[in-house]
């Protein structure tokens, strides 16, 4: 199941489940509580129906170390981790535990090996050297270097807290170095100590001028300068370091801030770190910062292994950073299909890949009620490619698939995949590669003669599979089946009538093709009587949305005439519509179930949202997924415009500053005539709307008074202006009993 996405309140969680229970466990010889008893007997029944249930997790290991349960803690320790990468915070625990227990140095240690594997914590790496440190005795200091060149190969290069890693270093050669009687072994450490040292310089690190101080400090005490070689590189190591000091900023600054802009300014930053240099590990050490930062992110795990793909393509790294991605995020598919396909590009060992695929068959039975079907056959899809390009035996690729088609089936009985990316697959990979035509024309024939029966892209891709594999008999025999099924969609049926008349003229004679012209025409009656009524329907629908559209023309002439107030109410009217679109983002790519709430929490980070104006169809009612967010500040919009390619209710929004169309200001108009004329041509284009004016104007001759209404009442009839002297004067008002009489003359 999902866990929460909020990193900064997971941690919280772990620290109070795991990390205050000592008052209570000081005391020795307590019986555990009935509630707890119950409680952990029902973590552990839900644990092991659906182990992926995090905060389950964190919940019992709080339970059994409240109580000192440290067998039973030890197991489920172990159960969490193979599920899932354990935090820093827990592997701290873990480990204060199996020292508190009286578990072995050795042991110890391998759970310190263990921890620095999940995620980059520089803290963690600094207690594993300072373990080693206190047992040197037992260790060797062989072992304590290899130990450190990992830490300085992992952590030492972390800007703002790597220079804990090579203090601890220091420290190590330097209390070897104490240790020491033979002189040529003593100068031999001095020279292992300098060379640390000057490595430190050449790295950009902050706080790096505390160990310049102890330099100088242990050279002075040797009896030798500074070597300028140090202070060169310690130079240039400063230089590099003021370059990233603004986006280290950022990080530090964005800790306390939403994820969303934390998260923008990573990746900023790695995309920075790119641009500035050609250093894969400098890069490779932001993405381990980001995912520590936000561990159930799919969005940047998703970049890291393209990242890694791309630039250190090493089988090592690249199985380490896709299993840890997809036991962080094991419900999202599309981790699955690429990390299955980037083993493939990093030219993985077979033992490497079967190990990967059987991770996800042991994730695949609690993720498949996840996952829809299409994400679902992604995975199985990137499976099958992978076997093919492994060049395996014709009956271990034709398994593979039809394991795939099983798990199909099984967890998605209902599924109609219209594309048959599976099936066709299989079908050519089991004629072209396998040289079994026969295989896969059963493959077809059970599609069509079942669930695909009725499906018009499955009969299409058997006929062009007996084009190509075939025979013309078996075409024309498929497209004469084809005919007397019903389809799922009367067109379906009609293009293959149409498909089955090119065929015959290409492939066929006179005779058959005029036989299948036959059946294709009686056929083209009954599509042709199913399409007059599906225009009556059509015409049925568009006169419904027209009387909306009047109803709601009307509602909208209403609401305007209740807005006629006096001239302040009007102004202010106005003003409460007004936006300023210096302080406004566009917000475009929303999920159309996005509420108010929604964006107005997902952009308060940038500042006091003053409002959120969600754009909805007119007609409909329904959003058309963009929004308009409007700050109190201008300096908000720049810090929104930051999210953009964030998500928000799983899509990726894309965020730009407001800048709307300038439209048409509306004309006013004099006579109740002209309003009444305009109205008549909502919906036309500008040049018919012209058009249209022109016509209800008097013409060259006419009664100036009349106008293209014909009889129009008096009250609207207009009166001729005094103003200008060509005016003709208008005629006598004539009456009905005038018009009578004109009648009765003509007679």
């Amino acid at each position: 199941e999902e866990t929460s996405s909020d990193e900064e309140g997971l941690e919280v969680s772990e620290e109070d489940m795991e990390g205050g229970e000592e008052t209570s466990s000081d005391e020795e010889g307590l019986e555990v509580s009935e509630e707890d008893m119950r409680s952990m007997a029902l973590l552990q029944s839900e644990l092991q129906k659906n182990p992926l249930q995090y905060d389950k997790h964190l919940e019992y290991l709080g339970l059994l170390r409240k109580w000192q349960l440290f067998e039973t803690l030890e197991s489920a320790r172990e159960s969490m981790s193979e599920w899932f990468p354990l935090s820093p915070p827990l592997w701290k625990n873990w480990i204060e535990d199996s020292v508190q227990s009286g578990k072995d140095n050795h042991f110890v240690r391998n759970l310190y090996d263990r921890a620095v594997e999940d995620y980059l914590s520089v803290s963690l790496w600094e207690e594993y050297l300072h373990f080693l440190h206190e047992h040197q005795d037992e260790f060797g200091i062989l072992e304590m270097r290899s130990c450190y060149e990992r830490a300085i190969t992992n952590a030492g290069i972390h800007l703002s807290e790597g220079i804990k890693i090579w203090k601890a270093c220091i420290r190590i050669e330097e209390t070897h170095l104490a240790t020491l009687i033979d002189e040529e072994q003593i100068e031999e450490a001095k020279e292992g100590v300098r060379r640390i040292y000057k490595r430190a310089f050449m790295v950009p690190l902050n706080n790096v001028e505390d160990l310049e101080v102890c330099y100088k400090s242990w050279e002075k005490n040797d009896s030798k300068d500074v070597l300028k070689e140090c202070a060169d590189a310690l130079d240039k190591a400063k230089k590099l370091r003021s370059k990233r000091k603004e986006w280290e900023h950022t990080l530090d600054s964005g800790e306390g801030e939403a994820d969303e802009l934390l998260l923008s300014n990573y990746f900023s930053y790695i995309q920075a770190e790119e641009k500035m240099g050609n250093d894969p590990s400098r890069v490779q050490l932001l993405y381990e910062r980001a995912v520590t930062s936000f561990p159930i992110t799919a969005e940047i795990w998703n970049s890291y292994m393209r990242y890694i793909q791309r630039h250190l393509n090493v089988p090592s790294v690249v199985t380490k950073v896709c299993g840890r991605a997809v036991r962080n995020c094991p419900w999202v598919s599309v981790l699955w299909a690429t990390a299955v396909r980037i083993l493939d590009t990093a030219s993985c060992e077979p033992g490497f890949r079967q190990e990967f695929w059987s991770t996800f068959l042991k994730f695949h039975l609690h993720i498949a009620p996840l996952l829809g079907a299409a994400d679902f056959l992604e995975i199985l899809l990137a499976r099958c490619d992978s076997c093919r390009q492994q060049n395996l035996e014709p009956h271990e690729l034709h398994e593979t698939f039809q394991k795939m088609s099983a798990m199909m089936d099984e967890y998605y009985p209902n599924f109609v995949d219209r594309g048959l990316l599976l099936h066709s697959y299989w079908a050519e990979c089991e004629a072209s590669r396998l040289q079994d035509v026969e295989a896969g024309r059963a493959i077809w024939e059970s599609l069509v003669s079942n669930k695909y029966s009725s499906i018009y892209e499955a009969w299409a891709g058997f006929i062009d599979f007996e084009k190509r594999f075939g025979s013309v008999d078996r075409c024309r025999a498929l497209y004469n089946r084809s005919y007397h099924r019903r389809m799922d969609d009367a067109m379906h049926r009609y293009t293959l009538s149409h498909s089955w008349l090119r065929f015959e003229r290409e492939n066929g004679t006179s005779d058959l093709y005029f036989k299948a012209l036959k059946k294709v025409e009686d056929y083209s009656t009954t599509i042709e009587n199913y399409l007059a009524k599906q225009k009556s329907l059509a015409e049925d629908d568009d006169a419904e949305v027209g009387n909306k559209r009047r109803t709601l023309q009307g509602k909208k002439d209403t609401s305007e005439k209740r807005l006629k107030k006096e001239p302040g109410q009007r102004e202010n009217a106005g003003m409460a519509i007004q936006h300023d679109d210096s302080r406004t983002v566009f917000v475009t790519n929303l999920a159309f179930s996005a509420t108010e709430s929604d964006i107005r929490e997902k952009f308060s980070a940038c500042g006091e949202v003053s409002g959120v104006r969600i754009i909805k169809s007119s007609y409909t009612g329904k959003p058309k997924g963009y929004a308009y967010v409007d700050f109190a500040m201008e300096e908000s919009v720049m810090r929104a415009t930051g999210l953009a390619g964030t998500q928000l209710l799983g899509r990726t929004i894309n965020v730009q500053k407001s800048n709307p169309p300038t439209h048409r200001k509306k004309t006013s108009h004099s006579s109740t005539v002209s309003r009444r004329s305009d109205r008549s041509i909502i919906g036309t284009s500008s040049a018919q709307a012209d058009s249209s004016k022109l016509e209800s104007q008097p013409k060259h001759g006419a009664d100036p008074g009349s106008t293209s209404l014909g009889f129009v009442p008096r009250a609207v009839r207009g009166t001729p202006s005094s103003s200008s002297p060509s005016e003709v004067p208008a005629p006598p008002l004539r009456t009905n009993e005038d018009f009578r009489a004109m009648l009765l003359d003509k007679k």
